[in-house]
């Protein structure tokens, strides 16, 4: 019966939290039988993607190594960046700031924009590899070496 609530709530939702597109593409939402859980999970989403994000920076990083000022505006971008993804998650959260969804909600928006940073690193890095060894003006990044 607690599984079908769950299923219930989640398919009554899914219209309108971001979360609930989580629960369809990761088991542990499907598994989870308490807030606290649904927390952990959307705790663990966001770190996946933060990993995932972590590990395309340092690439557009290393691939800068040559370039000290698109380096250092790359660095100022994503320090940039990462104030607007927390300012713009808890403004998205704030009316369920002290709720015990509030957790989820917030690493799920986390996650959510983590994801749109980890396409935009990726559209850069095939934009270098595309360009080839000429380059491209529109790419930010160089290609890497072979």
């Amino acid at each position: 019966m607690r599984r079908y609530c769950f299923k219930l709530l989640l398919t009554v939702l899914s219209a309108s939290l971001p979360w609930a597109v989580l629960a369809a593409d990761d088991p542990c939402f499907e598994k989870a039988q308490t807030q606290a859980q649904l927390n952990e999970c959307a705790f663990n989403s966001w770190k996946r993607a933060d990993v995932e994000l972590n590990h395309l920076y340092q690439q557009m990083g290393d691939r800068l190594h040559s370039d000290q000022k698109a380096r250092q505006l790359l660095v100022d971008t994503q320090r940039k960046w990462l104030s607007f993804r927390d300012a713009e998650c808890a403004f998205q959260t704030m009316r369920s700031a002290g709720g015990s969804i509030q957790p989820m909600l917030e690493r799920s928006c986390l996650a959510d924009l983590t994801r749109v940073r980890i396409t935009d690193f990726q559209n850069q890095l095939a934009c270098a590899k595309a360009a080839g060894e000429q380059g491209a003006s529109d790419c930010a990044i160089p290609p890497g070496s072979k």
